[in-house]
């Protein structure tokens, strides 16, 4: 019987393991890039390290349903966050406040 606690450490492990190879890539390559893209479902973008491909997002992470950035703008504010995070070497997974931030305007 799996418990939140098992499911826990499991989806954890899941994430440092998946994490594992971004660090190495960012560690011996420096630049990284993002280019967005325009899909049916709205605007993703590419992650790319030393112009290799390392995440493809399609769709608006930390949500359940399967659709792209509203506006070209949002793909944007997401892949930079993402950049940001791996030339800091964390995690480069969003999360839905972090999501929310992004997508929410900002008054100027």
């Amino acid at each position: 019987m799996i418990t939140k606690h098992n499911l826990a450490v499991l989806l954890v492990s899941l994430t440092v393991a998946a994490a594992i190879p971004f660090f190495y890539l960012v560690k011996h390559h420096n630049k990284i890039d993002y280019k967005t893209f325009h899909t049916s479902e709205g605007w993703g973008y590419d992650i790319f390290v030393s112009e290799k491909l390392v995440i493809h997002q399609q769709y608006v992470p930390a949500k359940a349903q399967k659709k792209g950035f509203s506006l070209e703008a949002l793909a944007k504010k997401a892949a930079e966050s993402v950049v940001d995070k791996l030339k800091n070497n964390k995690l480069p997974t969003l999360s839905s406040a972090e999501i929310s931030q992004i997508c929410t305007p900002i008054n100027n």
